[in-house]
């Protein structure tokens, strides 16, 4: 009678699912950059409530310098109209840009390559914007509408008290939001292109499938 003995097969462990073990080992600049993205979605909404909370302030000053300018009434309900609907639709824009910052932040703490992509386009689009708002921010208030090729005089002493009617904080505030935004996106970028942010995205691919050696007899 012949006895068979089969060799001790090692335990193979489990597989660690894709881009188990980089998340394990999550440089801080790519923790920075994920950090930094929430901080401008957070900033955006902040934005966006402070633009709707002063829809009635800035109507109420409209409406005085109106009349201390001598504006037409009906020029005046024009500008009205024209000028809430800017402040509404500005506010759901900057909605939706802290919705796409936070997905790309949540991306970028994931390791997800495209979403590295994309908050580079995000990135260079939102400086741009930022440099025109900090342009706008700047010229607010301080800018004083003239008369060209004989328009309307009416219309053009409206424009200047729309102008006026801004408070003096809130060309500060733009001013400083986009300054701030400048700095943020400008530093997400260059995070997210540091080498140990180059280590961390290639490493997030899927492991190889183990394979257990059959036992010998």
């Amino acid at each position: 009678m012949s006895l068979s003995a089969s060799q001790p097969v090692e335990p193979v462990g489990p597989v660690e699912p894709r881009g188990q073990s980089a998340l394990h080992h999550r440089p801080a600049v790519v923790t920075a950059a994920a950090a930094i993205l929430g901080l401008l979605a957070l900033l955006n909404l902040v934005n966006a409530i402070l633009h709707l909370a002063a829809i009635n302030a800035i109507l109420n000053r409209l409406r005085v310098r109106a009349v201390l300018e001598g504006v037409n009434p009906a020029d005046l309900n024009a500008i009205e109209t024209t000028l809430k609907t800017a402040l509404i639709v500005s506010a759901l824009l900057l909605v939706l840009v802290a919705i796409i910052l936070l997905a790309l932040a949540w991306g970028v703490w994931q390791g997800n390559r495209p979403a590295r992509i994309l908050t580079w386009v995000a990135c260079g689009l939102g400086v741009l914007l930022a440099c025109c708002g900090l342009s706008g921010a700047t010229s607010l208030g301080t800018a004083n509408v003239t008369v060209q090729g004989g328009g309307d005089p009416s219309v053009t002493r409206g424009a200047q008290a729309l102008v006026d009617s801004f408070p003096g904080w809130w060309a500060a505030l733009t001013g400083l939001s986009s300054a701030a935004q400048i700095l943020g996106y400008i530093a997400t970028a260059v995070l997210l292109a540091l080498p140990a942010a180059n280590a961390f995205f290639n490493r997030t691919r899927a492991l190889p499938p183990a394979t257990t050696p059959p036992p010998t007899v």
